[in-house]
C-alpha cells in the first residue's frame, strides 16, 4: 500500500466533513445533534443509519456497519483505504506528496487511471458531437427543432447523439486504446452478469455532457429519442470514481462567472430549462443532475452566493420539489426566494413561448420562500377550519424549522402568526413539537428529509407523561448497567418504541456508544453534550435509581440482576403498548372515513393491532 503521510490523513479528516460526504448522496435528516437516513448499504424502510457530526462517525443499528468518513468512502465506492484518501483528497483539493520511488510509482499509476478516464469521457464527449453531423442523427434533430435549440445552443452546450447501436461506442473507443476496465469504470459501458460482452450505455438518444465545476466533463445525461421506446426518457451516468450527482451542479462551470453579477444563484429542475435560461440572458441558471438537492450541492453554490432563487415546474411535483429545497437550503444558511410559473409551465416553455423577454420578467419576480409556501398551502386549505389552519401552519413552520439563525426563524415565526391570527406563542409552541417530534422518511429512504406532506399514518408521538417516566427509567437503567444496555440495542424493533425527543436522544446515543464498544465512556459524552440542557435528561444524570456501574464483567449479585430484568422488560412493554395505542387510535380515525375495500383493509389491520394489543398486555400479566 502507498504510504501517505499522517498530516495529509489528519488534515483530510479536519477537512472532510462526514455530514457534507455522506449527504450528498443520502437524505440526510437532522435529529438533535445527529442526523438519520435509511442505511444506503442495506434495504430498510425505517431509518436506522446514524451520522455523528460530532465524532464524525456512522453507525447502521440495522446492518451495524460503521465507521469514519474514509471507512464511508471505501464502502461507498468500493475502494481501499488509499483509494479513499486520494478521492477526499481530490475532491478538497490537497496533493498527496510523493515520499518514495515505491510511492512515486503507485501515485503515478493512480493518477495516470484517473488522467485516462476524464480523457476517455472528454473524447466520448466530442465522439457523441461529431455523430450529430452523420444520417443516423435525424431523430436528434428533429427534436432539437421540436423544442427550438439553435445551433449556438447545441454548439455552447455540446450536445451529441448515440448511435442507436449496442456496442457503437464501445468499439470505437477500445479503438482508440480505451480499456474495457476503464469504460466500465467510467459508467460508459455495461456488463451483464457472468458475461465479457461490453454493451454500450447510452443507445439512441440526445446526449448532455455533463461538466463539474471546473469545466471537465464527468458524465452524461441522455434523452431518448424515439416514443416508441418504453424506457426512461432520461438516463444518466452512475455514480463512480468520476462522477457524483450529488455533487454535481449543471452548467455551474458556465454559472460560476455570473452569480455575482446577478447577486444569486438561478435553479432549475432540468437542461432544457437551464439552455433556455441561458439562451435567454439568465447566465447564472443551473440544474441538480439526476436527484434531489443535496447539501453538498448548497456547499458548492455557497462557495459563490448565499442566495438562491428556485423556478421549479409549476406541477404538483414542482411543488413538492419547492418544499423540500426550501428546507435543505434553509438548513445551510441560504437565503431562497421562489419564481412562480404558469400552471403547466416550466422555463424551457415560457422562453418558446414568449422569447427571452417573457423568461427574464418572470425570473425578475420571485417572492421570499416563506410567503410562497404560505400561499401555497393556504390554496389547498381552508383556513377557517381548525384542523386546516393547523396543516397550514406546519407545513409553513416545516420550512422555518431548519434555519439555524435564531433572529431570521424568530421573524418567519412573527410574520406567520400575524397572517393566521394566532398569538405568537402559539406559532412558537407548534416549531418546538416538530423539532422534538419524531418524523419518518418515506418507503425505501427515498423520501425527503422535511416532507411537509404528512405520512398516511401519524408518526409516533409518545404520550407526555407515561412515556417520559418510562424513558427515564430506561435511561437511568442502561446509562448505569451494561446488560440490560446490550439487551435494549439488540432489540428489532428499538427505532419504533423510542421517540425522537431529548429522552429518546440520550437513550439512542447509550445504544450507539454499545454497539462500538464504548459503552463505559458515554454517562461523561451525556454530561458534556448539549441534552444535559434537558430537565428530564439532567434529573437522570443526576440521580439514579439503579446505583452501581456495572459492566458485563461485574454484574453484580443475582437479586440486582433480577431486578434490572424486571425494570427492562417493564419499560420495553409500556413503551410498545404506547406505540400500539398510537396506531390503533389512527387505524380508528381511518376508519370512520373509509368506506368499501378500504374500510374492510382498515377492519383488518385495526383487528390484529388490538391482538398484538392483547398478547401484550397478556405478558405484562
Amino acid at each position: 500500500m502507498a504510504h501517505i503521510p499522517e498530516e495529509i490523513i489528519d488534515e483530510i479528516r479536519r477537512r472532510a466533513d462526514i455530514v457534507d460526504v455522506i449527504g450528498a448522496t443520502v437524505p440526510l435528516q437532522r435529529r438533535g445533534s445527529d442526523y438519520w437516513a435509511c442505511c444506503p448499504f442495506h434495504q430498510e424502510k425505517t431509518p436506522s443509519f446514524k451520522v455523528d457530526q460530532q465524532r464524525q462517525t456512522y453507525y447502521c443499528f440495522g446492518c451495524k456497519k460503521s465507521g469514519n468518513v474514509f471507512h464511508y468512502v471505501q464502502e461507498s465506492i468500493n475502494t481501499d483505504f488509499v483509494g479513499a484518501v486520494e478521492w477526499l483528497a481530490d475532491r478538497l483539493g490537497i496533493v498527496i506528496p510523493e515520499r518514495d520511488s515505491g510511492d512515486a510509482a503507485a501515485a503515478a499509476k493512480r493518477r495516470e487511471w484517473r488522467d485516462n478516464g476524464m480523457r476517455l469521457l472528454d473524447d466520448c464527449a466530442a465522439w457523441f458531437r461529431q455523430n450529430m453531423g452523420t444520417a443516423q442523427a435525424r431523430q436528434a434533430h428533429e427534436y432539437l427543432r421540436s423544442r427550438e435549440i439553435d445551433a449556438e445552443a447545441v454548439e455552447r452546450f455540446q450536445l451529441g447523439y448515440s448511435p442507436d447501436s449496442w456496442d457503437a461506442l464501445c468499439q470505437w473507443a477500445q479503438r482508440q486504446g480505451y480499456s474495457p476496465e476503464l469504460l466500465l469504470a467510467t459508467g460508459m459501458a455495461i456488463q451483464k452478469e457472468g458475461q465479457k460482452t461490453l454493451y454500450d450505455r447510452f443507445r439512441g438518444r440526445l446526449m448532455f455532457p455533463i461538466w463539474d465545476e471546473l469545466g471537465r466533463v464527468v458524465g452524461f445525461s441522455a434523452r431518448v429519442l424515439d416514443p416508441a421506446i418504453k424506457t426512461a426518457k432520461y438516463v444518466n451516468s452512475p455514480e463512480s470514481d468520476f462522477f457524483q450527482k450529488g455533487s454535481t451542479l449543471y452548467a455551474f462551470n458556465f454559472a460560476r462567472q455570473s452569480l455575482k453579477q446577478f447577486g444569486h444563484a438561478l435553479v432549475c429542475e432540468g437542461q432544457l430549462d437551464v439552455i433556455a435560461c441561458h439562451r435567454a440572458g439568465l447566465t447564472h441558471a443551473i440544474a441538480a443532475q439526476g436527484t434531489a438537492f443535496t447539501t453538498n450541492h448548497a456547499r458548492l453554490l455557497k462557495r459563490s452566493t448565499n442566495e438562491v432563487v428556485l423556478a421549479f415546474d409549476a406541477d404538483s411535483a414542482g411543488e413538492e420539489a419547492v418544499r423540500r429545497t426550501v428546507a435543505l437550503l434553509h438548513g445551510a444558511g441560504m437565503s431562497v426566494s421562489v419564481v412562480t410559473l404558469p400552471q403547466g409551465e416550466d422555463p424551457d416553455s415560457v422562453f418558446r413561448k414568449g422569447g427571452a423577454s417573457a423568461l427574464q420578467q418572470i425570473m425578475s419576480n420571485s417572492q421570499p420562500a416563506v410567503p410562497y409556501l404560505f400561499q401555497l398551502s393556504c390554496a389547498r386549505n381552508d383556513l377557517t377550519r381548525p384542523e386546516e389552519l393547523s396543516a397550514v401552519v406546519n407545513e409553513v413552520l416545516t420550512a422555518i424549522k431548519p434555519i439555524e439563525d435564531a433572529v431570521i426563524r424568530t421573524a418567519h415565526c412573527q410574520w406567520l402568526s400575524q397572517q393566521v391570527n394566532l398569538p405568537e406563542r402559539v406559532v412558537f409552541d407548534a416549531l418546538q413539537t416538530l423539532r422534538s417530534e419524531r418524523r419518518e422518511f418515506a418507503q425505501g429512504g427515498q423520501g425527503t428529509p422535511w416532507a411537509a406532506k404528512p405520512p398516511t399514518m401519524p408518526a409516533f408521538v409518545a404520550p407526555v407523561v407515561a412515556s417520559e417516566q418510562t424513558l427515564q427509567t430506561l435511561l437511568d437503567l442502561i446509562l448505569h448497567h451494561e446488560a440490560p444496555a446490550r439487551l435494549l440495542a439488540a432489540e428489532q424493533d428499538v427505532h419504533e418504541i423510542i421517540p425522537d425527543t431529548p429522552l429518546g436522544q440520550a437513550v439512542m446515543r447509550v445504544l450507539a456508544a454499545v454497539d462500538i464498544n464504548e459503552w463505559h465512556d458515554v454517562e461523561p459524552e451525556l454530561t458534556q453534550s448539549d441534552l444535559v440542557r434537558d430537565p428530564l435528561v439532567g434529573a437522570v444524570l443526576a440521580q439514579t435509581t439503579f446505583p452501581g456501574h456495572t459492566t458485563l464483567a461485574s454484574p453484580g449479585d443475582d437479586a440486582t440482576a433480577e431486578k434490572h430484568q424486571r425494570a427492562y422488560d417493564d419499560c420495553l412493554q409500556r413503551l410498545r403498548l404506547e406505540r400500539l395505542n398510537t396506531r390503533i387510535e389512527a387505524r380508528k380515525a381511518q376508519l370512520a372515513t373509509a368506506d368499501g375495500d378500504e374500510a374492510r383493509q382498515l377492519q383488518g389491520e385495526l383487528m390484529e393491532l388490538l391482538c398484538q394489543k392483547n398478547q401484550l398486555r397478556g405478558a405484562k400479566r
